[in-house]
């Protein structure tokens, strides 16, 4: 199946949030908190069950930062087809590093001391899923800090086939990259 590129503007996303939102509730689960990934996850975490305690929480791929860095620039000024090349060319490289066996070094979870026993059904909110480590790490972090909550995972997209950690939700899960509208080729 061939790499797809989806833009979510700011009234898509609002609404892709909504619509997961509105899964997690169609399948009986009502979070008592939601724990946001960094950075991603935290603009979809906000706009979902806004009534509730939010959280986040930081585990990343060491690259994303550098990746940033160097060609920032460069990204935001080139025409939407090659924003949309560059994107697929980035997922064909980190699945061709999963096939080979790479696996991503994550940095240590920190959870939130607010994040405490008192909540029962937690929720782990991201972006996107590609590997499926990071996601994997917070969820195993979640389950040693609370080992008697009901934790569910959500995102807006899974990119590879079978991640790490397959979120319970997700929007898309057919090799669809999304622009978000804090990517940087937004």
């Amino acid at each position: 199946m061939a790499w797809k590129v989806v833009t979510l503007k700011e009234d898509d996303f609002a609404a892709a949030c909504r619509e997961l939102e509105s899964a997690v509730l169609a399948d009986g689960f009502t979070p008592d908190a939601v724990l946001s990934i960094a950075t991603g996850g935290v603009y979809v975490g906000r706009n979902m069950f806004d009534r509730l305690p939010h959280y986040s929480t930081e585990s990343r791929r060491p690259s994303t930062s550098y990746k940033k860095r160097i060609i920032r620039i460069a990204v935001r000024l080139a025409p939407r087809f090659i924003q949309n090349r560059l994107r697929i060319l980035e997922a064909d490289i980190l699945e061709r590093k999963r096939h080979k066996g790479d696996k991503a070094t994550l940095r240590k979870v920190t959870l939130p001391a607010e994040l405490d026993t008192k909540y029962r059904k937690v929720l782990i909110v991201d972006d996107a899923v590609d590997s499926g480590h990071t996601l994997k790490s917070v969820y195993e972090a979640v389950r040693r800090h609370l080992p008697d909550a009901m934790i569910r995972t959500a995102v807006i997209t899974v990119t590879m086939p079978d991640p790490e950690l397959n979120p319970d939700y997700a929007l898309y899960r057919d090799r669809t990259l999304i622009r978000f509208p804090w990517s940087m080729d937004a």
